[in-house]
């Protein structure tokens, strides 16, 4: 419920404040006098674009500021607390800066929002309804949304929509794989070409630097091999010299037992450690890896292969690996595709069955509940001054399923006796729309969770004792919410619980639009004034039996 409003340099408007209470509530003034104001005010509060050209004029910025009662809105609720934004006594503050250079920033509580914040949170707070939520009501989506909720069938629309999006998605991969299948085939010679072509190759990981290491290896291992069994020859043949390195030692330690000026013959001894060390050495020189002329031949072909793959396909080894491996996978999915089919195929069957049955449980519901409605709107369209209206719902089979289920409804009208019904698209006036409109309200009022409905100039095109039955319907509506209705027609004007003027005068050479709440007196004037002539003690007279008839 909206419980305050304040508008600060907003067009004509340089400060208004505004309170409300529940109930059914009138906004009056002359045409021209910036009704209009007030409405784009409530517009802005809930997300509606800003404009620097709303700015009063010589101002920097616009400041509006509406106060809200969320006891009863736990959506509401649930939203502040997902945004962290606190709130006391059920009640928040929706502030909006709109700058002269048409940026604008906005807070909620105090904290922070963005424009798309204001308009989720809007949503929850207030329905608007002018002309064009009338021409809206002449879509024929817009219509099957109202039966929707008039049904409540939210829950069961959502499983029709998971329904049918996971039918919609496996259908989707079927044709994929059929696509998928159809290219394969028709490329089956090339691909099986190249994989039988890599497959005989019989690459390996790394192979191509094996073969090399041999080739590289037989050219320098003979000349290694030679050199080491010539210089163990020298080392350790029969004449070798550590053969007579071991006399020599021999032959020193017997001096060095005798003579004590003796060389040594620990030098000796020294010496004979090395030459062993270099025999070892030189033994495994002599027995490293030997490549046959056949091995070093098969390693030089397959280098050969390797490089003509890979010029052939512009890829490395590793590169022609994968490739192989892609063409079997490629070549087996067309052997499994057939098999892969059906089972989605399968799958897709189970899925259409389960959404068939959640079209067929919308589909009951929505026309039970479509009866019932018809029957309701007909009732208050008759009650409106349409007394021989006759008001129904039409349902044409989709030409598919889908995630709205599987029929389309429609309204039909027929406004006046004798004319035959016909899409309410069609056959409706201005009028009679904004009565279809209220109508629909009202029958939609006990299970509409949206507080606040504002209706701009609902009332368009009618007049007399039309106006008067308009007016009993939105006071009715004010039992169930809090309405706003902007009105010319003093018969709806009487029958608020409360009513405000907004008047435009001018005062140094500027003009001002003013938002007064009107008292008893002054109520008595305005209707007064809506009916012609504030000033005749008639007319007067007149307008205090409107409002305390």
């Amino acid at each position: 419920m909206l419980k305050h409003i304040s508008i600060k340099n907003l067009a004509l408007i340089a400060n208004a404040e505004v309170s409300f209470s529940k109930g059914f509530w009138a906004i009056t003034g002359e045409t021209g006098a910036g009704k209009s104001v007030f409405l784009s005010a409530l517009k802005l509060l809930c997300g509606a674009k800003a404009a620097g050209g709303l700015v009063r004029k010589g101002e920097d910025s616009a400041v509006l500021i509406g106060v809200f009662e969320i006891k009863n809105l736990p959506d509401a609720q649930e939203f502040l607390q997902a945004k962290e934004i606190d709130f006391e006594d059920f009640e928040i503050e929706i502030q909006r800066e709109i700058f002269a250079n048409g940026k604008s920033k906005a807070r909620i509580n105090g904290v922070l929002a963005s424009q798309n914040d204001l308009q989720e949170l809007g949503e929850m707070l207030v329905q608007l309804h002018g002309q064009s939520e009338q021409i809206l009501l002449r879509e024929v989506k817009a219509q099957q949304k109202l039966i929707d909720a008039y049904c409540g069938n939210e829950e069961l629309l959502q499983k029709c929509k998971e329904a049918f999006d996971k039918w919609s998605a496996i259908n989707k991969k079927i044709e994929e794989c059929k696509q998928n299948a159809k290219s394969i085939a028709e490329q089956r010679e090339f691909l099986e070409f190249q994989f039988n072509e890599l497959k005989n190759a019989n690459l390996r990981i790394n192979e191509e630097e094996e073969c090399e290491r041999i080739v590289q290896s037989s050219a320098s291992g003979e000349f290694k091999r030679r050199m080491a069994n010539e210089c163990l020859e020298l080392l350790i043949g029969e004449a070798g010299i550590s053969n007579r390195l071991g006399e020599l030692i021999s032959k020193l330690q017997k001096f060095e037992s005798k003579c004590d000026d003796a060389p040594k013959s620990d030098t000796a001894a020294n010496a004979e450690d090395y030459f062993n060390n270099l025999v070892t050495e030189l033994k495994k020189l002599g027995k490293e890896e030997h490549y046959s002329a056949g091995q070093i031949e098969k390693a030089n072909a397959r280098i050969a292969l390797i490089q003509k793959l890979k010029r052939k396909y512009k890829a490395d080894l590793n590169s022609l690996i994968e490739l192989r491996e892609k063409r079997k996978r490629e070549l087996e999915s067309l052997e499994n595709s057939d098999s892969d089919i059906e089972e989605l195929q399968k799958s897709s069957g189970k899925i259409r069955t389960e959404l068939e049955k959640i079209c067929t449980e919308l589909s009951k519901k929505r026309r039970a509940g479509a009866k019932k409605l018809d029957t309701e709107v007909e009732n208050r369209l008759h009650s409106l001054s349409m007394p021989t209206a006759v008001f129904s719902t039409r349902w044409t089979p989709a030409e598919s399923l889908s995630a709205n289920g599987a029929e389309q409804g429609e309204f039909w009208l027929a406004p006046n006796k004798g004319e035959g019904e016909k899409p309410l698209k069609q056959s409706a006036s201005g009028g009679e729309l904004s009565r279809v409109l209220l109508s629909f309200k009202r029958a939609m009022a006990a299970r509409d969770k949206v507080p606040l409905l504002v209706f701009d100039e609902v009332d368009s095109g009618i007049s007399g004792e039309v106006a008067n039955t308009v007016g009993e319907c939105l006071h009715e509506l004010g039992q169930y919410h809090q309405v706003l209705t902007i009105t010319h027609l003093h018969q709806v004007a009487a029958l608020a619980d409360g009513q405000f003027c907004v008047r435009k005068i001018e005062d140094k050479e500027r003009t001002y639009t003013t938002v007064e709440p009107l008292g008893k007196d002054k109520r008595i004037s305005e209707i007064a004034r809506m009916l012609g002539d504030e000033k005749s003690p008639t007319v007067l007279a007149h307008a205090k039996e409107l409002l305390f008839r």
